[in-house]
């Protein structure tokens, strides 16, 4: 099965993306499954 685990959906995967999330002065990081990662981007889209 997948080598790597989306950490929003928990589900295994081969194909990750990494994320980088800022909160104050901190930031961190997470991996990401395909169909996460396209819900992400569909978030920071902004109708004029």
């Amino acid at each position: 099965m997948g080598s790597y685990k989306c950490c929003h959906c928990e589900h295994e995967t081969d194909s990750v993306h990494l994320i980088t999330f800022f909160q104050g002065k901190q930031e961190r990081d997470e991996l990401v499954c395909d169909t996460c990662y396209a819900d992400w981007l569909e978030g920071l889209k902004v109708e004029p």
